[in-house]
């Protein structure tokens, strides 16, 4: 038995770096023609380019490996069912549930290294990947233009382009509106110009050619007038424009730069100050001696997540809201009634997207082991492992995909609990691939009849041993 588990998991070897090499470069390809961009058009260096892709791929490999693990399965109990190999198996009394225990270790094993690899190296490779953006900002600043798509980062200004060229830095059809407090804005209009950054990184320089200045002085003695000035050359410092943007990505991190311990703290944080904020709406309500009535459909206790749907069901079929009958019924609480949603919500909804990132982390290797359960059932029915190996593969991993993209925004929109959200690709695949594994095993379940897998000659697993 040693030998045969020993052969069955090289036989997944080469499935396995396939299928990786092969869904990585599938989920590459569409960020692939963005660093193109960067190192063509944009005029970045290519070991830059390079060092950014590389540290975008860790969000790809804790997808392409589940996916991978499937694809090795379903090759592998490909080939051993159109070898005959299964049936030889069957008829030497081999059970099947012993040929899947080195599969499924191993899966438990690679899911618990994907585990550290969410918790511990993605998060990193995350926070690296956003702060070589900013670098690459800072060298090559017209990489953070788009055309025709106004510029705010900068503050007091908003800057609009028609045409950038990303190797020269030079802009053309340049708009800016200078943002003045208690006066109109400030037009500025020029033909060329250039962005660039002091030494030091902290103040933008903004260099203009031929164009105009477009402005509204303050009034003086009741009177407005309106200037006009042409200039050649025309010079801007934004001071503080490069510090202020390094400043928010250094020094901070967004939820998928964290890891789980550190979305924990967050979350708990914000549990706790969302139980304070409810105790001081809630004696705020008392104070006002809110009709009972009134408070329940304000839901200063938000209903549990069922509760949630068939209201989400019952507006969407044209029901009112609870909005709409306070409104209704007591109009003197609609303005605190639509205050406390909103932040209630606001608060819920951060939590659920913390919850979210928290459980998305053990969920993805989970389905590791899933799909083996998933696969080995399927890969023994299958006679040729090469194009049912492809769709079956494509099929379920978009399913698991869609599912997670499904469920991610139901938590956000607080119609699903995070957790189940998160894991309820896991539990349906799960329990489908357990049942199928089971009923290849031969073993009785109570919920079914037993049903066996016919072998190559139509015989049974208990008539093969005689037959042979």
């Amino acid at each position: 038995m040693r030998l045969l588990r020993s052969y069955i998991l090289r036989l997944h070897l080469v499935p396995l770096g396939l299928g990786f090499g092969v869904v990585t470069f599938i989920l590459v390809m569409d960020v692939l023609f963005d660093y193109l961009d960067l190192m063509v058009n944009r005029g970045v260096a290519p070991g830059i380019v390079l060092q950014l892709f590389v540290l975008s791929l860790g969000y790809i490999v804790a997808l392409s490996v589940p996916c991978a693990v499937l694809v090795a399965v379903l090759m592998t109990f490909g080939r051993l069912s159109q070898d005959n190999e299964i049936t030889a198996l069957r008829a030497s009394g081999v059970h099947l549930g012993s040929i899947l225990a080195g599969p499924l270790a191993a899966a438990t094993l690679l899911a618990l290294g994907l585990v550290a690899f969410n918790n511990y190296v993605l998060p990193e490779s995350n926070h690296a990947f956003a702060n070589l953006l900013i670098d690459i900002g800072r060298m090559r600043p017209t990489v953070k233009l788009q055309e025709g798509t106004f510029v705010t980062d900068f503050p007091g200004y908003n800057l609009l382009v028609q045409s950038v060229n990303g190797r020269t830095n030079e802009m053309r059809g340049v708009t800016i509106y200078q943002l003045n407090a208690g006066a109109p804005p400030t037009t500025i209009l020029a033909r060329r110009g250039w962005l660039s950054y002091t030494p030091d990184g902290r103040t933008a320089v903004l260099t203009l050619k031929d164009g105009e200045i477009h402005e509204i002085p303050a009034e003086e003695g009741g009177a407005r007038h309106y200037r006009r000035l042409v200039f050649k050359t025309h010079i801007i410092n934004i001071p503080g424009a490069g510090a202020i943007l390094e400043r928010t990505v250094r020094n901070s991190r967004s939820d998928r730069e964290l890891s789980a311990r550190s979305l924990l703290d967050q979350r708990d944080s914000l549990q706790i100050q969302y139980a304070r904020i409810r105790e001081i709406r809630r004696q705020h309500w008392l104070q006002m001696q809110v009709p009972p009535d009134a408070a329940r459909v304000i839901e200063l206790d938000p209903p549990s997540w069922p509760a949630r749907m068939a209201r989400a069901w019952k507006v969407w079929r044209g029901g009112e809201d609870h909005l709409s009958e306070i409104n209704r019924r007591w109009p003197a609480l609609a303005a605190d009634a639509e205050l406390w949603t909103l932040e209630r919500d606001a608060y819920r909804k951060r939590i659920a997207s913390l919850s979210v990132e928290i459980h998305k982390k053990f969920s993805l290797p989970a389905a590791c082991v899933v799909f083996v359960l998933l696969g080995a059932p399927i890969g023994m029915r299958v006679r040729r492992a090469g194009p049912a190996v492809a769709f079956l593969s494509v099929v379920f991993f978009l399913f698991y995909w869609l599912c997670l993209i499904g469920g991610e925004e139901l938590a956000n929109r607080l119609l699903l609990p995070p957790w189940l959200s998160m894991w309820l690709p896991n539990l349906v695949l799960g329990g489908m691939g357990l049942d199928w594994t089971l009923r290849a095993c031969d073993v009785s379940l109570p919920w079914a009849r037993r049903r066996r897998l016919p072998s190559r000659r139509g015989l049974t697993p208990s008539e093969a041993p005689a037959a042979a």
